[in-house]
C-alpha cells in the first residue's frame, strides 16, 4: 500500500471516528452510546492496521489487532453487560439536549480543525488531519464525561478520549513500545472492571446509575 493511499485512509478513518463521536453526544440511549463506541474503536483498530500496512511495522499490526479484540469488543461487552444487569432504563441522563450537544460537538470539531490545520503531524505516510482528529476525540471524549450523568455513559466518554490518544500514537508515531501497548490496554480493562463494580454498588445503594446520587454521601 502506498503512503499516499493509506494517508487517505487514514484521514478519512479519523474524520469518522470524529463523527462517531458526535453521534455518541447525540444519542440518547445507552445501548447505542456503547455501540457507538464499539464502531468508533473499530474504525481506530483499521486505522492502525492500515498504518501498520503501509510503513511495515509489524509491531504498528499487533496492537492494531489488539486494539480491535479489547477496545472495539470486550470492552462495549462489559458494558453492556453492566447495561442489561443495572440499568433500570437504557436512557441517557444528561445535562445538556442531544441537540445542543451535538451542535457544541460540531463547533469543537470545526475549530480544532480550522486552529491546527497548519500543524500537521509530520510523517512520512501524511496523514495531516490526524492531529486535529485525535485532539478533537479528546475534547469531545471528556464532554461526554462531563455532560452525563450516568455512570456507564461517563466511562465510555472515557474510552473516546482514550480512542484519540490511540489514534495520535497508532499513526502518527506508529505506535509506542508494544509492552507499552499491552500496558495500556490492560490498565483500560482494569478501569473498567473497577467501573462494573462501582457500578454496580451505585445501583445497589440508589437503584440507579446517577453519579449525582453520591452527593448524598456527604455529610
Amino acid at each position: 500500500m502506498s503512503y499516499a493511499t493509506a494517508s487517505s485512509w487514514v484521514d478519512a478513518l479519523s474524520i469518522a471516528m470524529v463523527a462517531a463521536s458526535i453521534l455518541a453526544l447525540w444519542t440518547r440511549s445507552l445501548g447505542r452510546l456503547v455501540l457507538v463506541l464499539a464502531v468508533q474503536s473499530s474504525l481506530l483498530a483499521v486505522a492502525g492496521l492500515v498504518t501498520g500496512i503501509a510503513t511495515g511495522d509489524a509491531q504498528v499490526v499487533v496492537a492494531a489487532v489488539l486494539v480491535l479484540a479489547v477496545k472495539a469488543v470486550i470492552l462495549p461487552g462489559l458494558l453492556w453487560v453492566v447495561i442489561e444487569r443495572t440499568a433500570p432504563t437504557h436512557a441517557v441522563e444528561a445535562y445538556l439536549g442531544p441537540r445542543t450537544s451535538a451542535a457544541l460537538g460540531i463547533v469543537v470539531a470545526l475549530l480544532l480543525a480550522r486552529l491546527l490545520a497548519a500543524q500537521p503531524f509530520r510523517t512520512e505516510i501524511g496523514a495531516d488531519r490526524v492531529l486535529a482528529t485525535s485532539v478533537s476525540l479528546m475534547v469531545i471524549g471528556l464532554m461526554i464525561m462531563i455532560s452525563r450523568r450516568q455512570a456507564v455513559a461517563q466511562i465510555a466518554g472515557f474510552l473516546a478520549l482514550e480512542n484519540g490518544m490511540a489514534l495520535a500514537a497508532l499513526t502518527a508515531t506508529y505506535g509506542m513500545p508494544l509492552a507499552i501497548e499491552l500496558g495500556v490496554l490492560f490498565d483500560l480493562l482494569i478501569v473498567v472492571l473497577v467501573a462494573f463494580v462501582y457500578s454496580r454498588r451505585i445501583h445497589a445503594a440508589f437503584g440507579s446509575l446517577d453519579t449525582q446520587q453520591l452527593r448524598k454521601l456527604r455529610g
